[in-house]
């Protein structure tokens, strides 16, 4: 069955929910209808292109995983009380999927294109983001006659190329081209695919050559992550499965020839290890003052997320509040160089943020529901999200 999915989005805003999003970002309802018309064809653009750097597999799992009730009560997302979180989480999928770099792009685009702030902007990325995801999903699952896989998805998505050019804003394209958006979302496809293509690769001759050294396969997985780092944290996201299959692939061999011996386990570790270096390696140094101030934000999610995973009772939240107290202060020691953060540099620093909070809230929520932890926890774990989030503009 024909649809234009432009067409549907936009209709998710009839009636008061455009007045309800405009207050919810803090725009006139002129402007918003405005950036909403550049926003969702540019969305469509990145997603569409970004997928096709892994045949829609990373796309397709979390589209399959998305919640896409939010599509049946859009005033209630607008105006409850989760709304907030609700842009967190959607600006996190988009960082995962285009990337900080894209993502700090799209946002300058919008900004410049229809008058309203960055903040606004990267908001109404988050809100769009369940609501595209989960049309997206109800389209495919809900008997249109696509297969419901990823092939399946390329496939409903690529049949939507005319429609979201056709609704592209005479100029937008070119405002995409001038923020660097259109180069992330291309670096995206072509770093990716070589990557995985290498890595992949190396797995078979891994395998082969496993009993004559394994490290040198690990050493070729660092280069792999390295390529991959270059063109986004978001990337990471699609090769950490792959560092993680070469892993597996190490110790299924060595099982099956009954080789258990070190130099296997070292190569293991090593992959993850790479993996996460690749990962801190792809978060864009901005020095500030003596401070490199994407580093530092990296270090307090890492820190943060670390003191979370932690937490099991009472008593390990009661020990975690020194952790917490300490990132909360090194949160705030960044305000002050906030302002001084070139403007070209806060998009993809504000994508971090955004990611960063958008992976953090769902896990301190976690904790929060063992017995007595959120009378610990929940002031200090408050306090430090409420910091973060003026960053994320």
């Amino acid at each position: 069955m024909s649809f234009n999915l432009v067409e549907l989005v936009t209709s998710q805003f009839g009636g008061p929910a455009l007045g309800q999003l405009g207050a919810l970002l803090g725009e006139d309802n002129s402007k918003t209808e405005s950036a909403l018309g550049a926003a969702i064809p540019g969305l469509l653009n990145g997603i569409t292109s970004s997928a096709q750097a892994d045949g829609g597999a990373s796309l397709f799992n979390t589209i399959k995983d998305h919640d896409d009730s939010i599509l049946d009560n859009i005033g209630g997302m607008l105006t409850g009380g989760n709304s907030s979180n609700i842009m967190q989480q959607g600006s996190g999928i988009l960082s995962s999927l285009l990337g900080n770099g894209a993502m700090g792009g799209l946002a300058s685009a919008i900004s410049a294109f229809t008058g309203v702030g960055g903040k606004s902007s990267s908001g109404l990325m988050g809100i769009l983001a369940p609501i595209i995801l989960g049309l997206i999903k109800r389209k495919l699952f809900g008997g249109g006659g696509f297969n419901q896989n990823a092939g399946g998805l390329m496939s409903l998505l690529d049949g939507q190329k005319d429609h979201v050019q056709s609704a592209m804003p005479s100029g937008f394209a070119d405002q995409l081209k001038t923020s660097g958006f259109m180069d992330q979302i291309g670096n995206l496809g072509g770093n990716v695919s070589a990557a995985a293509s290498n890595t992949v690769s190396n797995i078979g001759d891994a395998a082969g050559n496993a009993a004559a050294g394994v490290g040198n396969a690990a050493s070729t997985v660092g280069n792999a992550a390295g390529d991959t780092a270059a063109a986004g944290g978001g990337l990471l996201r699609k090769f950490l499965p792959i560092a993680a299959l070469l892993a597996i692939a190490f110790l299924g061999w060595q099982f099956l020839t009954g080789n258990k011996g070190s130099d296997v386990t070292d190569a293991a570790t090593n992959a993850a290890s790479t993996a996460t270096d690749a990962a801190k390696a792809a978060i864009p140094s901005i020095d500030v003052d003596g401070t490199d101030v994407g580093a530092a934000f990296g270090d307090i999610f890492s820190s943060a997320t670390e003191t979370v995973s932690g937490i099991t009772d009472v008593d390990s939240a009661t020990a975690a509040i020194p952790s917490f107290e300490d990132i909360t202060g090194k949160v705030d020691g960044l305000s002050g160089l906030w302002d001084k953060v070139p403007e070209a540099g806060r998009g993809p620093l504000s994508g971090i943020v955004n990611e960063g909070i958008g992976n953090l809230t769902p896990a301190i929520e976690k904790v929060n529901e063992i017995p007595g932890v959120s009378g610990v926890l929940g002031p200090i774990t408050s306090t430090l999200l409420e910091k973060l989030q003026a960053f994320a503009q």
